[in-house]
């Protein structure tokens, strides 16, 4: 207890007096010393050196030399900020593009009978015997699954239970001209 008394003196006492004398710190590293610091003063037989922890010179204020330079702080002229227009960089993707996919409505009328061809007919076109001007027909021949699709561009004459008359291109990628009459079916 005593011991830390002393220390917690000394370590109190030297600031205080150092304080009212004047004197000033400074840093040093003394040759073998290890480092520590330092206290200057006038009279270099004025030395504290405290047990194991630091050496300590004094050193009044009158025997330290001060220097104070001045200088003017830089200037420097910032050029007026400019305006450069951004451009977007080319850019090597496609952007995405919109489907749409329209399913039509699938055939709602449905006949079964007879088909023949007639030479006046134009390749692509037929006759039937009801149904408007330009219906877009499927033609389905029952007997081989063959499918072809024709406009109604006249009128068929012979009635029922013939329904369409085709052009002989039209006939002919069903069945050969020389059969005459099909079943079909027909589709509109």
């Amino acid at each position: 207890m005593l011991v830390g008394a002393l220390l917690s003196g000394a370590l109190l006492g030297v600031p205080l007096l150092l304080l009212s004398t004047g004197a000033v710190v400074s840093s040093a590293l003394p040759a073998g010393a290890g480092g520590g610091r330092t206290l200057a003063t006038a009279d270099p037989r004025a030395r504290v050196i405290l047990p194991g922890l630091q050496q300590v010179k004094f050193a009044s204020p009158a025997a330290i030399a001060t220097t104070t330079t001045t200088a003017a702080p830089p200037t420097t002229t910032a050029a007026p900020p400019t305006t450069v227009p951004r451009t977007t960089p080319p850019t090597t993707e496609r952007p995405a593009v919109a489907t749409t996919t329209t399913t039509a409505a699938g055939p709602t009328n449905t006949a079964t009978g007879l088909a023949t061809w007639y030479a006046a007919a134009p390749a692509g076109y037929c006759a039937s015997t009801s149904l408007a001007f330009g219906t877009v027909l499927t033609i389905t021949d029952d007997a081989t699954g063959g499918v072809i699709t024709c406009t109604v561009d006249d009128r068929e004459t012979a009635g029922p239970p013939h329904l369409v008359d085709l052009s002989p291109e039209g006939f002919s990628a069903l069945e050969p001209l020389s059969q005459g009459v099909i079943t079909v079916t027909v589709t509109w």
